[in-house]
């Protein structure tokens, strides 16, 4: 940043909008740049006025209110205005007025102003005039200076555990970075990368941009079948590591997972995180809309520059479908703002860093845009289909198992009648029938049997009744462009037949 405010200064940009919280942060670079550029510095903050900044001399008298700020010229100067963009610039005629008058002035004297605040959105007769940049968290050099720092105040050792550290501080503000390491020193005397992790969860959900999902211990063991993709993710362990780097192996982009709603994509997703050994944020895209113009596209961004910055990590998009429908339209139902946000979002997915590993799940693939599947923005499209004999299996006895059946989870197999009845079920459907079964035989005052398991099957009408054309709608679309995320073990499942000891029902 200090070298693109040195270019801008010398080019004699009239002004500079930039998007940071990190008011000290920004503020030493702009110093050094305004230095490096051989220009002065003033510093306006809406509690102090304009004071001189460099070289250090007394405060400019009555500049408190913003207008009499803006009126001040002083040639060869850079303004740095720290609270501008919290004044209604949309109802007030007059602040519009004395900041374009300022900006109009300063390239001829080489002057140049810089509004610092974590958002700017220009009033319309300044777009022409200022430059909006965003400004990056903390790299990986910040952040082991200041880490450095810290140590040798407390008088410890920067210790062994320096990469762990550096990862759990990745994400988070200098000030953030600062606390955590500081409170980590405190609480155990040393570094601790998860104290650290622990006050970034709370950052990240105080921000409310993304949220940060509590990792399954259960890993991929918790997935009932889907070898295929299981298998798929499994290669991929080691690929956030310095090593992959070195062999050259490409950071992963991320996977479209499509299929029928309760068939374990989300669950597949969450235990993702496990496996990989990073941490899994949930991105709702729904939650970042906003009613004020641009508000939720800069929302978006903030997300996504989030995301970038707590690489390596999983990115969660559920039921991506949902959040996306009509993007691919004229946009015309909210003013263009699904497009915009969406137009964010591929924009960020062919540009963002390695380490951002998207899981994106949809129900209705037909709902996303076509530029949204095209294989070259994923490192795979796979489909997850009803669940063979063999994984309806595996869904019982996980379930069962989770529920401290273990005996009875001993006894499923592919000939008992629960797994029969339950032909042409889905993973959260099979689960739901333990849950019923359960139910009922507590109500008797007995443990849970396999009849108690059959009946709550018999009384259940699946999905696959109920939207069996959506489910071959899937099927069909899947076959010939996603990659099953399990292997075909027998012959598909005829939708809507009930199945019960080899006759149908």
């Amino acid at each position: 940043m200090k070298k693109k405010l040195i270019n801008y200064f010398k080019a004699a940009f009239p002004g500079i909008a930039v998007q940071t919280a990190e008011e000290k942060r920004i503020g030493a670079d702009v110093l050094g740049a305004a230095k490096e550029a051989g220009k002065a510095l003033v510093q306006w903050t809406a509690t102090e006025g304009m004071k001189n900044i460099f070289p250090a001399t007394k405060a400019i008298a009555n500049t408190e209110d913003p207008v009499a700020a803006l009126a001040q010229r002083l040639p060869n100067t850079v303004y740095m205005f720290c609270d501008l963009a919290n004044f209604p610039f949309d109802r007030d005629p007059i602040l519009p007025r004395a900041l374009r008058d300022l900006l109009t002035w300063a390239p001829s004297e080489g002057s140049c102003i810089i509004i610092v605040g974590p958002s700017f959105r220009p009033h319309p007769t300044l777009e022409k005039l200022i430059v909006v940049t965003d400004y990056a968290l903390p790299s990986k050099a910040d952040l082991t200076s200041i880490a450095e720092s810290i140590a040798k105040s407390a008088g410890k050792k920067f210790n062994g555990d320096a990469e762990d550290v550096l990862r759990a501080l990745s994400g988070l503000s200098t000030t953030e970075a600062e606390n955590a390491l500081a409170l980590s020193i405190v609480e155990s005397g040393k570094f601790c990368p998860e104290i650290i992790y622990r006050e970034k969860v709370a950052g990240v959900k105080k921000s409310g941009l993304l949220e940060i999902v509590d990792p399954d211990p259960r890993g991929l063991d918790a997935i009932g079948g889907l070898d295929v993709l299981k298998g798929w993710i499994t290669k991929r362990k080691r690929a956030f590591t310095k090593e992959a780097e070195e062999y050259g192996l490409p950071s992963p982009k991320g996977i479209l997972i499509v299929g029928v709603p309760g068939s374990g994509k989300s669950l597949s997703a969450k235990a993702f995180g496990t496996a990989l050994g990073v941490p899994t944020l949930r991105l709702d895209i729904g939650s970042l809309f906003n009613s004020l113009v641009g508000e939720s596209e800069s929302r978006t961004r903030d997300a996504l520059k989030l995301a970038d910055a707590m690489s390596p990590c999983i990115v969660w998009c559920d039921e991506i479908d949902k959040s996306l429908a009509g993007s691919g339209g004229s946009g015309s139902g909210d003013s263009g703002v699904t497009k915009r946000v969406f137009g964010t979002l591929i924009t960020w997915m062919v540009e963002r860093k390695k380490g951002a590993f998207l899981v994106a799940t949809a129900n209705d693939v037909t709902a996303l845009p076509p530029e949204f599947l095209g294989k070259h923005r994923w490192d795979e499209l796979f489909a997850v289909d009803l669940p063979n004999d063999d994984e309806r299996v595996a869904i019982f006895k996980i379930h069962l198992k989770s529920r401290k059946r273990d005996a009875l989870a001993e006894k499923i197999t592919v000939d008992c009648v629960p797994v029969l009845t339950t032909n042409g079920f889905t993973g959260s459907e099979i689960e739901g029938i333990i849950k019923e079964a359960m139910f009922n035989a507590f109500d008797e005052g007995r443990d849970i049997t396999m009849t108690d398991l059959m009946d709550a099957a018999v009384a259940t009408t699946p999905l696959s009744v109920t939207a069996g054309e959506k489910i071959k709608a899937i099927r069909e679309w899947a076959s010939s462009r996603a990659r099953f995320a399990s292997t075909v073990k027998e012959k598909a499942v005829n939708v809507g037949q009930r199945m019960i000891g080899g006759s149908g029902k």
